[in-house]
């Protein structure tokens, strides 16, 4: 810092006056409101007002990137030098995006454009800058956005403090289907396909469907090239914690007077090492990991067409000190440091683990006619997911879990203005799975077989009123399910069951001035349950759990007939509001929300039980009515031309209504405040730049009440009764205590005739700081990661 403020007294002094403003249109000239502009270095930026204007003032001379950014159509970068004491104007033309916008967040701005004020982006030098991380990871950068996880190398995203079911994920389009129940059930993507990740933080599941109660996180690659020549990315990554490296390749172009014709490929391949806490070794906690994808299509202004495919594959250790094979070793395990079976630094994967391998195919084509514009796309994927728990002699090295997943959706929209109406869009939707235990496993299936039909149809209309723009939308969605399995003992079940419900949205954004907006959303919408929250049964070492179905009986196990079960659809009734304001150096972006969901469904801890397998703590899937409440701040000030303060705030509170009590495993408040000091041209690296970030996570201090397994043990040995019902909430660990991490990264280009190379070195939690995350699964047994130093490369050409 000191260094930065010596250098800004030296070269910021100087006063700029240069003006740029201009004007930002659509395809068809229209002006488009709410466009971000941004000023790079400067960092400078606003959104175009009613009539697609802005105006930065105080520029100095010199040439500068601009970034126009507007959802739903194609970043526009420009490089152009402006007069440092006059006037530079230009007026910026912005084209659909046909390739993934158009089938992920046109309609999503069109129709509900709400999302376009309660979102945010991760993109650009932010998603370069998390290069390595797992996709859970990388969201964690945006405010409002936390995980849940299961050791170090297993991140699942949080929205307003719901996950897992809650939080639909589209992939290149496509709604991500996978064995995602698990709270150790990381999304299958590699977050090196994306040119940016945007997050919706509302319930805005009109185009989505079902399952979106807490928000949707689209993962957006670039568009195709439709112009002849070759170009491409290769990122390397070295990390210290875990030993690991990554390596990423992208090969895109277009054909050779074929205009309109690109291609595209795509590879990663990670290999990590057992990570270490700041005291000790997390033993088996490596990670494997290759991927590839491809796509070619073929676009103009009235028709396109793409075909993309992927596959992605990892196999992941699971830490060893998680596996207790009685109760006094789970006493211990709670209240040792080290874990158990705590071993030196290896690469070796051992179990318990996990082997995952997800495939997707995309087929998509979209044509404008007179009436209006169409869309269609199917997709197929395919998921396979192995868990492998210690087992012993003729069962050692045999999976436990096997689990074959198919899914086919077809999805079709059309989309037309409407009289009195700006932009009318009606759509449906089809999607069927198919679920199937591979032979093998010598265990009752962990959840059954299953084949799930779901189908919907939707309709999102927008208006404009001079600065109001307003929005509404309805859909019904209908599904069923054919289930076929065994219970504890082992008799078998055969049951269908079909669900239909109704989910709205409304919302409306106005423009107050030039610097200003205001928007509000409020939502209802429902989710049916997942097979796995209804029938699961048993030992779920990748978890250290044991867990039961809410349609098994509390005392046997049995699987009941749902009619004799007081279970009920979860709805979810939330209501988001966002007020974005843009001062000369400043700009903040305030966000708030209530999340009221009734029948929500969760895992609640209920005791300790064992079996061949071992001694757990068991989890048994209940309902409650919940409430979350919280806020999200993120505010950008440039103190200087070079140096750039950042704070974000995420606050949240959740209640078990119900029960008047408080719900486990529930996100701390974060504050974060990070320090930046950028200087792309002065000197002869290029885009350089050093930052700080400190980030403290407070002690959740709305936890419920904790009965550890000494207590349990010694209760039971002295015949007292320490549960007072089947609703009784506990934990079997006090919520950690806050701590503090302290990361340092700094990163400069080298600039080449056709190629530009970016290196970064980062230090994460340089002080070495001991702590445990609260939503982690496994703070019960281990310390989350120590410090970690990095190294990347990129190349770009």
């Amino acid at each position: 810092m000191i260094l930065s403020l010596l250098h800004t007294f030296g070269y910021g002094q100087k006063r700029c006056t240069g003006v740029f403003s201009g004007q930002i249109l659509d395809e068809r000239g229209n002006p488009l409101i709410g466009a971000a502009v941004v000023l790079s270095p400067t960092g400078k930026g606003m959104v175009s007002d009613v009539n697609g204007n802005f105006e930065l003032n105080e520029i100095c001379e010199g040439r500068y990137t601009v970034t126009v950014q507007f959802l739903g159509y194609n970043q526009r970068v420009i490089e152009l030098l402006i007069n440092g004491k006059g006037k530079t104007e230009q007026i910026i033309s912005l084209q659909p995006d046909v390739q993934t916008l158009h089938e992920i967040l046109v309609e999503e701005k069109v129709a509900h454009l709400e999302t376009t004020q309660n979102y945010a982006v991760l993109s650009g030098s932010k998603l370069a800058e998390t290069a390595g991380k797992t996709l859970g990871e990388s969201l964690t950068e945006i405010s409002g956005v936390n995980t849940i996880q299961a050791g170090p190398g297993i991140f699942k995203p949080v929205i307003h403090g719901v996950h897992s079911q809650r939080v639909l994920i589209l992939n290149h389009g496509i709604r991500q289907e996978g064995q995602q129940w698990g709270a150790e059930h990381a999304p299958e993507i590699d977050p090196f396909i994306a040119s940016n990740i945007v997050v919706v933080k509302d319930a805005s599941s009109i185009k989505y469907g079902t399952d979106a109660l807490g928000g949707v996180v689209i993962v957006n690659p670039a568009e195709l090239p439709e112009e002849a020549g070759i170009g491409g990315t290769l990122n390397f990554i070295g990390q210290s914690n875990g030993r690991s490296g990554t390596a990423s390749g992208l090969l895109e172009g277009g054909i050779k007077n074929h205009d309109g014709w690109g291609w595209r490929m795509q590879g990663t391949g990670k290999r990590s090492g057992d990570y270490h806490a700041p005291d000790y070794s997390l033993t088996n906690t490596g990670i494997k990991e290759l991927n590839f994808s491809g796509a070619v299509g073929y676009h103009d202004e009235l028709k396109g067409f793409e075909v993309f495919i992927s596959h992605f594959r990892t196999e992941l250790g699971v830490l060893k000190g998680t596996a207790i094979s009685n109760l006094d070793d789970l006493i211990a395990a709670m209240e040792r440091e080290p874990p158990q079976s705590t071993e030196s630094f290896g690469y070796d994967i051992g179990e318990p683990r996990q082997k995952v391998s997800h495939n997707l195919l995309k087929l998509s084509a979209h044509k404008k006619t007179d009436n209006g514009d169409w869309r269609v796309q199917y997709g197929f994927q395919n998921n396979n997911r192995k868990e492998f728990d210690i087992r012993r002699g003729n069962l050692a090295g045999v999976q436990s879990i096997d689990l074959k997943l198919n899914t086919h959706t077809i999805e079709a929209e059309w989309e037309t203005p409407h009289e009195g109406i700006n932009s009318l869009c009606i759509g449906v939707n089809g999607m069927y799975q198919n679920n199937n235990n591979i032979f093998g496993t010598q265990r009752i299936p962990f959840i059954p077989n299953y084949s799930n039909f779901s189908g919907g149809i939707f309709g999102v209309a927008k208006f404009i009123r001079n600065d109001w723009v307003f929005d509404a939308g309805g859909r019904y969605d209908y599904r069923f399910y054919n289930a076929k399995g065994f219970d504890f003992k082992n008799a078998s079940y055969n049951e269908t069951l079909t669900f239909g419900n109704v989910s709205v949205t409304t919302g409306a954004t106005k423009q107050i001035d030039p610097n200003q907006t205001v928007a509000i959303n409020i939502s209802s919408s429902w989710r049916p349950p997942h097979v796995a929250e209804l029938y699961s049964l048993g030992t779920h070492q990748s978890a250290a759990a044991i867990e039961y179905g809410l349609l098994l009986n509390d005392t046997t196990n049995e699987v009941m007939n749902i009619k004799d079960v007081p279970f009920k659809i979860e709805r979810a009734l939330k209501a988001v509001s966002t007020y974005k304001r843009q001062w000369r150096n400043i700009q903040i972006e305030l966000s708030g929300f209530v999340n009221y969901i009734f029948n929500y469904i969760y895992l609640r801890p209920t005791g300790i039980t064992g079996n061949i397998r071992g001694t757990y703590p068991y989890f048994r899937y209940t309902q409650t009515d919940a409430f979350f409440v919280g806020g999200d701040l993120m505010a950008v000030w440039n103190l200087t031309n070079r140096i750039k303060v950042t704070p974000q705030v995420s606050l949240l509170r959740a209640s078990d209504v119900t029960n008047n009590d408080h719900l486990v495993f529930i996100p701390s408040n974060k504050y974060e405040l990070s320090v930046r000091f950028e200087e792309p041209d002065q000197y002869k690296l290029k885009r350089f730049y050093v930052e700080s970030k400190l980030k403290y996570v407070a002690h959740q201090g709305r936890a419920p009440r904790v009965i550890t397994p000494r207590q349990i043990k010694e209760a039971s040995e002295q015949n007292i009764k320490i549960f007072s019902g089947n609703n009784d909430s506990f934990d079997f660990m006090e919520a950690p205590e806050g701590y503090a991490l302290l990361n340092l990264s700094t990163g400069f280009s080298i600039n080449r005739e056709k190629v530009r190379y970016d290196i970064r070195l980062a230090a994460e939690n340089v002080l070495n700081t001991s702590y445990r995350e609260y939503t982690n699964r496994f703070r019960y047994y281990a310390d989350d990661l120590g410090r970690n130093f990095s190294i990347s490369l990129k190349c770009n050409f």
